[in-house]
């Protein structure tokens, strides 16, 4: 009697394991075919397409290695699988967290701080939707978008940065600006001249 329910048993566990095996099989070339698609859509719409810096800012920012090591990586595109995808949007998310360092003087001020903040933000959100299992190929391809957006508009605020200091200051302006100066006011031993 043990020797027929357990022989039962092995029996219908043998089955149901079978079962299993052709549902894990296929599920996974659902999910192969699933991540097919995604890699072509991801493909096809991974284009950073980023106009170049005006020649006004160029000379200032040649020497900013962080911005000309992240926009190397935006040009280079994968090509091997959803997985080159995620490694490049890790790279590219620890270059964009590198551009607050070594910003040249003229560029280091709130204006270019906050783009670059949204940009890594985006970037961040790029690596987060890239990294899941089923990734959302819309969202993914609005932030390919955003980013482009992001970095043009941080080549926007350098030239317009650069174009404000060519502009030349009237006479008495400079006094002016240190009166209105909030900083001086607050302490007394920037105000006053030493004797």
């Amino acid at each position: 009697m043990k020797i027929k329910s357990s022989l039962l048993l092995l029996l219908s566990l043998l089955l149901f394991s079978c079962n299993n095996k052709q549902e894990r099989i296929a599920d996974s070339d659902k999910a192969a075919k699933h991540n097919d698609s995604v890699f072509a859509v991801i493909s096809q719409n991974w284009k950073f397409n980023i106009p170049p810096v005006s020649p006004k800012v160029q000379p200032h920012i040649n020497r900013w290695q962080e911005w000309r090591t992240f926009n190397q990586e935006l040009q280079q595109k994968p090509k091997s699988s959803l997985n080159a995808f995620r490694l490049k949007a890790k790279t590219l998310t620890v270059k964009g967290d590198l551009l607050n360092n070594n910003a040249p003087a003229l560029f280091d001020k709130p204006a270019v701080k906050s783009r670059i903040s949204t940009l890594n933000t985006k970037l961040k959100s790029l690596e987060t939707y890239i990294t899941l299992e089923y990734i959302p190929t819309k969202k993914v391809t609005t932030l390919i978008q955003e980013i482009t957006t992001e970095v043009t508009s941080i080549q926007n605020q350098m030239n317009e940065i650069i174009v404000k200091s060519e502009i030349p200051k009237e006479e008495g302006e400079a006094i002016m600006l240190q009166a209105l100066d909030t900083a001086r006011h607050a302490r007394r031993e920037i105000q006053e001249p030493k004797q």
